[in-house]
């Protein structure tokens, strides 16, 4: 089964923000970029999702603060997908592309949890694809009423029952 790895919205406009952290940390740039690093190691095609709408975006946002974080910036072959939707699959050309590419399985990584990840991923299982997501390389906003401690395995227990693996950091294939 073909697979690529999909990261999504690791934009430091988005990071800048609110305390984003993983289920065991911030360094959620760090786990990214090590996660594509070892997909193109493995000549596994990588896949980013942009969040491109302005409407989104904070006041006085640079173009640089838009584009995603230097340590894990996309080759020119690597397929860039601009959405403006929660979703990498809303009113985008991420089926066509995927398809194209003959890409069966998808793994996944990126920000937020809450947000654009679940979306993204209940989406892609609705279309048919093999989901997985690292269960330490997605980010949520951590807060004092809601810790991402108690947050993201909401999330993966929801995923799971929907039949979307989550792996640790020893179980992704590349």
């Amino acid at each position: 089964m073909k697979q690529a790895l999909m990261v999504i919205d690791v934009q430091p406009v988005f990071l800048s923000g609110a305390d984003f952290r993983t289920i065991d940390g911030d360094d959620l740039v760090a786990k990214c970029a090590a996660l594509v690093d070892g997909a193109r190691a493995a000549d596994i095609p990588v896949i980013y999702i942009r969040h491109a709408d302005e409407d989104d975006m904070p006041e006085g946002a640079t173009e640089d603060a838009k584009r995603f974080d230097p340590a894990l910036a996309p080759l020119s072959d690597e397929p860039v997908i601009d959405k403006l939707f929660g979703s990498g699959f809303m009113e985008t050309n991420l089926d066509e592309v995927l398809k194209t590419s003959q890409i069966e399985r998808i793994i996944v990584c990126g920000l937020s949890t809450y947000g654009c990840v679940n979306q993204t991923v209940l989406f892609a299982k609705l279309y048919g694809y093999d989901v997985s997501i690292v269960g330490n390389a997605h980010a949520g906003p951590d807060s004092p009423e809601f810790p991402v401690s108690k947050g993201i395995p909401i999330f993966h227990r929801a995923w799971e029952e929907a039949g979307i693996r989550i792996l640790g950091p020893t179980d992704v294939p590349f």
